[in-house]
């Protein structure tokens, strides 16, 4: 050891680098011309569990806070400080640190807690050495222990939420029936999916796809079992993707009419065994590649994964070295019958962009029909340049959709579809804009801010289900630029609202984010020693004007410089957002070097405080409206920011906001 709470890298031996052997060489012999290691076949690199310096922290903090009372414990996880246990599955020892997080979570009251990385509720599992043994010296114990400690080093740092009642315990039926349940809202269908990998391990990826999509050329699932991949996946997790997914997928309208669910609900223990005897064509006896049980118009459709082919694609390796490298295609070995829900096809063109031989895209130079410029730097007067990114008309789906299938849900019980097709409306221009583009409103049928007061939400809160964050204005409020007087709003509303999107489909949330008051996030981050700003920039300027924001925008962050431009439409995402990088927060707020010790929070229950932090900062922020203003909590105080232009200007300094407000004189 080189210090209380600091060991020599064990994986690079304080070298702040490793010798590996180099792609280029792979169980052979180096490749001469290798650019990366000039043809010795072992290339340095850097050593990424220290940060290239060395030295790794030997402390694990452990943190629970309870965001309704707000009360912090930490427990500092140094050698010495944890009794070694034998690990209970095989042999050797580990520090437990399960039992802390219990003692932890009683000392704040909270029933149930979770880790906002996602990890396991019971914490890290830190193995000892297998030299540790507990006749050992006192010295030596701790120095194998400060080896296991450091090792953790990459999140030195772990948080977990509390609350005062405890979640519902995880049960894969009761989450398998989510699934389903949005699945029907959605009119999507629910595949349950396990691949067979080398080795005979099998992994499980439960996913939602639009109808048509093909079966992806890599799993995408990490879980062992089916009722495994059922806890971690959310609706979320399942959604994401989609688009890509169902990229080229054919595009159809949506029938009235919703369908029905069985009476009784297949055990999941069937459906896993269902699954793994489909791994086995049962004509052969030879194995097949996975299998799929396809949840879709209220029943389970199963069907094997078959090979069908592969597909070369010629790679330029780092080394320099092009090779070969080949994707095994898969289908389904046989297709359910199409949902009952389809209806007639969507019309599309044929995307003027794109070119179908390669990725070459028009380049910015021949816009508005011009000639390619000889003199243009991107082209060099070709008119196409290759490009790595989605086409900026069609977002790779090659098709310029002239309707769409838009749907509305609450994810609970709640859902409206809407068929868009192309036609005459009334659509008045409505502003211009400074280049001369005019800008139209679509009529009422076309703007989906009417829906939000039906399902209790605010328009705002509209978001999209698989893109994640607000919806734009042309959604929204049926706002449309077009290219020329004369250019049809409505194709130009439904090209662009269908860009990029699985089978035309447009999948929006009607649901407000189910977050902790402001007051509490403010008192989390305080008690975790945390400097918290909240960020309002109030639009109230831009009123009447379409081509402006609307409303107001809110940021919460950790660290964040004072009065940067906010970007989430409401509090309530704001905060959502802020507690969904706490992760990213916390891990920043560990001090880069091993020498100094982390910080170990403590902080005692705390009341809300009655007087609602949003009212005065809504207040604040319409006193300096079109101007970005903060408040920056801390725990001695808060201090108030105001940008203008490039500069931040400071307002005030106070115990709290009350008081801070009464200076300026805005109470």
């Amino acid at each position: 050891m080189t210090g209380d709470l600091v060991v020599v890298c064990p994986t690079c031996d304080g070298m702040t680098f490793t010798l590996g052997r180099c792609s280029c060489a792979g169980d052979g012999e180096p490749y001469p011309q290798c650019r990366l290691c000039q043809g010795i076949g072992s290339v340095a690199r850097a050593c990424h569990g220290c940060g290239q310096t060395g030295r790794r922290r030997s402390q694990l903090v452990v943190t629970v806070a309870n965001l309704d009372t707000g009360a912090v414990a930490s427990a500092n996880v140094v050698p010495g400080s944890v009794r070694p246990c034998r690990w209970p599955y095989g042999a050797g020892w580990h520090l437990p640190v399960a039992p802390l997080l219990r003692d932890l979570a009683a000392r704040v009251g909270a029933a149930g807690w979770h880790e906002h990385g996602g990890r396991s509720p019971d914490g890290p599992i830190l193995f000892l050495p297998p030299k540790w043994r507990s006749d050992l010296p006192e010295q030596h114990r701790h120095a194998l222990e400060a080896d296991a400690i450091a090792r953790h080093s990459h999140s030195a740092w772990l948080v977990y939420l509390g609350r005062n009642t405890a979640r519902p315990a995880p049960d894969p039926t009761r989450e398998l029936d989510r699934l389903r349940r949005v699945a029907d809202l959605l009119r999507l269908d629910l595949v349950l999916e396990v691949r067979r990998l080398p080795r005979d391990d099998h992994r499980w990826d439960i996913r939602y796809e639009v109808h048509g999509s093909p079966v992806p050329d890599r799993p995408r699932g990490w879980a062992d079992d089916l009722p495994a991949a059922l806890l971690a996946t959310t609706v979320e997790d399942a959604l994401f993707g989609l688009a890509d997914r169902g990229r080229t997928a054919p595009a159809h309208y949506l029938l009235a009419g919703a369908p029905q669910r069985p009476a009784e609900p297949v055990a999941v223990e069937v459906l896993e065994r269902r699954l793994l005897a489909d791994l086995t064509d049962p004509r052969t006896g030879e194995p097949t590649a996975g299998a799929q049980a396809i949840w879709r118009d209220g029943r389970w459709w199963h069907t094997s994964l078959r090979v069908a082919g592969s597909t070369e694609t010629l790679v330029e390796e780092p080394t320099g070295r092009v090779v070969s490298r080949l994707t095994t295609n898969l289908r389904r070995g046989w297709q359910p019958p199409a949902p009952a829900w389809l209806g007639p096809p969507i019309p599309y063109a044929e995307c003027p962009a794109c070119d179908k031989a390669s990725r070459l895209r028009p380049c910015g130079c021949t816009v508005g029909d011009r000639p390619a410029d000889p003199a243009c730097e991107v082209c060099f007067g070709a008119g196409r340049y290759p490009s790595a990114l989605p086409c900026f008309r069609c977002g790779d789906s090659r098709r310029i959709y002239r309707g769409a299938a838009v749907t509305i849900s609450d994810l609970a019980t709640r859902v409206t579809h809407l068929n868009w097709t192309g036609g005459a409306a009334d659509a008045p221009l409505v502003a211009t804009q400074p280049g001369g583009k005019p800008v139209h409103q679509l009529p009422a049928g076309w703007r989906l801010a009417g829906w939000a007061t039906s399902f209790g939400v605010r328009p705002e809160e509209l978001s999209e289900l698989d893109r994640g964050g607000p919806i734009g204005d042309e959604l929204r409020d049926g706002i449309v630029t077009v290219d020329h007087a004369g250019a049809d709003p409505v194709l130009t509303n439904l090209a662009e609202v269908t860009r990029g999107r699985p089978a035309a489909r447009v999948l929006v949330s009607a649901v407000r984010p189910d977050v902790p008051p402001l007051a509490a996030v403010i008192r989390l981050g305080i008690g975790l020693g945390l400097a918290v700003t909240v960020t309002i920039r109030d639009h109230i300027g831009n009123v009447g004007d379409p081509r402006l924001i609307q409303g107001e925008s809110w940021d919460v962050r950790v660290g964040s410089d004072p009065a940067d431009p906010p970007c989430h439409h409401t509090i309530e995402a704001a905060v959502a957002s802020f507690l969904g990088s706490l992760e990213i927060t916390v891990s920043a707020a560990v001090p880069a070097d091993p020498a100094v010790p982390i910080a170990v929070p403590q902080a005692l229950a705390t009341a809300l405080d009655p007087i609602d932090p949003v009212r005065l900062i809504r207040r604040l922020g319409r006193h300096h409206a079109g101007q970005a203003v903060a408040v920056r909590y801390e725990r001695g105080g808060c201090h108030l920011h105001l940008r203008e232009r490039d500069e931040i200007r400071h307002l005030a300094t106070a115990p709290d906001l009350v008081t801070a407000l009464t200076a300026l004189g805005l109470r």
